[in-house]
């Protein structure tokens, strides 16, 4: 099965101490020799974005470090699901 791989950010969630994965699925690459040059070369504004955007949702998890991440498209599908599903839940404790 192919792999397609994806920008990864690890997040250190302060109460537990345990890194925790983000993925950028806005760009991808079809090797890891190449998401992982890409992200050598732009580490400085992909950090710096990320940490624009986590400051926008009131985030306050320090990033540990970026890399890449593959995964099939089964593995993808079932992250969306899981990423769905947490959202309703947060909305849910929001209500």
């Amino acid at each position: 099965m192919e792999k397609l791989f994806f920008i990864t950010a690890m997040l250190v969630n302060l109460e537990t101490a345990e890194l925790e994965p983000k993925y950028n699925q806005s760009v991808y690459f079809y090797d890891r020799i190449t998401c992982e040059d890409y992200v050598q070369k732009n580490y400085t504004i992909l950090k710096n974005g990320l940490q624009v955007y986590l400051d926008s949702k009131n985030d306050t998890r320090p990033i540990d470090s970026l890399g890449c991440t593959g995964m099939t498209a089964e593995e993808i599908e079932q992250l969306e699901r899981l990423i769905e599903e947490q959202e309703k839940n947060q909305q849910a404790i929001s209500a």
